[in-house]
């Protein structure tokens, strides 16, 4: 049981680390759109996004069963180049404008645009794993969705969410990224073929 936990807690991690521009993107969309649409729009964007890592693994399972854990090449790769670009000092980005009369369709559009890092993590990561490990992760991804539409509705009151603390722990993404990546390629006792 305690290994379900520790791996449901893995994946809320995974899901809180790389979505923490999305985070800051939901504070500035309560200001303009309203924190219903934004809301909804950020949960539906984390449903999808779970929802499809989680077709993904099912798929691969059938698909490729023993090369499943080469996906974490995938979110490794990433990890790396992000990183780089860190060091590089050429990671800035740009957000997106959006309208404030955008819809809660729109604002998934976008939240859904900026989940590809917390989709190329999740993906590997569940198809790796043996279906209730899966399960497990599922549920500590989507608990942290929750958890973090909570702290959105919270740091949109707060000063502290658009400050140099969110920004600073945006630069742990890669990392968590290489070391997701590193996990998956490992040989551990949640994945599905061992």
């Amino acid at each position: 049981m305690l290994d379900y936990v520790v791996f449901a807690a893995s994946a809320f991690m995974a899901q809180v680390l790389t979505n923490l521009d999305n985070l800051m993107a939901l504070v500035a969309l309560m200001i303009v759109t309203g924190p219903q649409r934004a809301v909804l729009g950020f949960l539906l964007a984390q449903g999808l996004v779970i929802g499809a890592a989680f077709l993904l693994a099912l798929g691969v399972e059938d698909v490729v069963p023993h090369w499943a854990g080469y996906l974490g090449g995938i979110p490794l790769a990433l990890g790396l180049l992000g990183a780089a670009r860190q060091l590089r000092g050429t990671n800035a980005q740009d957000a997106p404008a959006v309208p404030g009369s955008a819809s809660a369709l729109v604002t998934m559009l976008l939240f859904t645009s900026l989940s590809m890092d917390t989709f190329a993590v999740l993906a590997p990561l569940l198809a790796d794993s043996t279906p209730d490990f899966r399960l497990a992760g599922v549920l500590g991804a989507g608990l942290a969705a929750l958890s973090l539409a909570i702290v959105g509705l919270i740091g949109g009151r707060a000063q502290i969410m658009t400050g140099r603390l969110a920004q600073r722990l945006e630069y742990l993404v890669p990392y968590v990224m290489v070391c997701a990546g590193l996990y998956i390629l490992s040989n551990s006792w949640t994945d599905a073929v061992q």
